[in-house]
């Protein structure tokens, strides 16, 4: 983040500039205590556990650029769409089959 005024860098939760001495607007400073904000626990999040459903995290977090939003986002949908063809082919193509066999039996 940088000084609106003199353009130095600032840390990233500071309230004052340490060089001019300009106090930030709190919306200005980047709040990044949160820990579910932290990219290592969003990457698992979204492919670990919600997949599609954890964009919104993504989204929200300010730890993330624009660009990495993006193609974290094409990941995820690709990742998605993997993982509903391989639910569809392990169930209509190895296990179904199986099934309708064991049900002609009984």
């Amino acid at each position: 983040m940088q000084c609106p005024k003199c353009k130095h860098k600032l840390v990233s939760e500071a309230r004052f500039c340490h060089h001019c001495g300009l106090e930030l607007p709190p919306d200005t400073a980047v709040r990044t205590s949160e820990w579910y904000y932290e990219p290592v626990f969003v990457l698992l999040t979204i492919f670990l556990v919600l997949a599609i459903f954890g964009l919104p995290l993504l989204w929200k977090s300010p730890r993330f650029s624009p660009t990495q939003k993006v193609l974290v986002s094409l990941a995820t949908v690709i990742y998605t769409g993997i993982i509903i063809w391989l639910i569809y082919y392990l169930v209509a193509v190895i296990f179904l089959p199986y099934y309708n066999q064991m049900k002609n039996l009984l």
